[in-house]
């Protein structure tokens, strides 16, 4: 019998493969199709996604819609151009920066705009400025001339997190599964093995 999809959208910068993978392997009869976008809530709330794993700033989703499960903090970066000095080193502090010209900083309350980073890199990248934002959306867009780096100290970027989000009329065993198996759920754990023998009843029940 050919699988069954769950389809999950995600931020760039996340990086699910992993989770991807176990799903596959414990899950019996489904797999995942996954996707990258700028915007993976639309297509939740559009019905065209069945899970998110998403960028986060500090206001939460409608959890009238949606459920939300924090997965994780992400870590604050900085792009600079290629030969700047930076690249020597493992971390930056934001107080090393001082005198640079910020092309993008991350908006205090976590919201990022992605096209305006994008343009804000392809600048940086020619020898102009730096940019704050998420580390991991920063290694996700790989600008060819820009080198980036761990922000510590306290900086102007508000932070970000991932997670994972589907809708409340959605909700069902196998997107369980997934979330669980996101929040490091061993396989052998009490509520997926239950998860797996209600999916086989409802299954000789057809």
């Amino acid at each position: 019998m050919a699988p069954q999809y769950l389809r999950v959208v995600f931020s760039p910068g996340v990086r699910p493969d992993k989770w991807f993978g176990r799903f596959d392997t414990r899950v019996p009869g489904w797999r995942v199709a996954g996707a990258a976008t700028d915007n993976p809530l639309k297509y939740v709330r559009a019905g065209a996604a069945d899970v998110a794993l998403v960028r986060l700033g500090q206001e939460d989703v409608d959890k009238n819609v949606l459920h939300q499960v924090h997965l994780y903090d992400e870590q604050v970066g900085v792009a600079a151009p290629k030969d700047h000095p930076v690249k020597v080193m493992d971390a930056v502090h934001y107080a090393e920066l001082e005198g640079e010209m910020e092309m993008y900083i991350t908006h205090e309350d976590g919201e990022v705009d992605i096209d305006k980073l994008r343009e804000a890199l392809g600048v940086v990248a020619a020898n102009v400025g730096v940019a704050i934002a998420p580390r991991p959306l920063l290694r996700a867009l790989n600008v060819r001339g820009v080198v980036h780096r761990d922000l510590l100290g306290e900086t102007p970027a508000g932070p970000t997190r991932v997670a994972v989000v589907w809708k409340i009329d959605r909700d069902d065993d196998v997107i369980q599964d997934f979330v669980g198996i996101c929040r490091g759920r061993k396989a052998e754990s009490s509520r997926q093995q239950n998860s797996r023998s209600k999916r086989g009843r409802a299954a000789k029940n057809r």
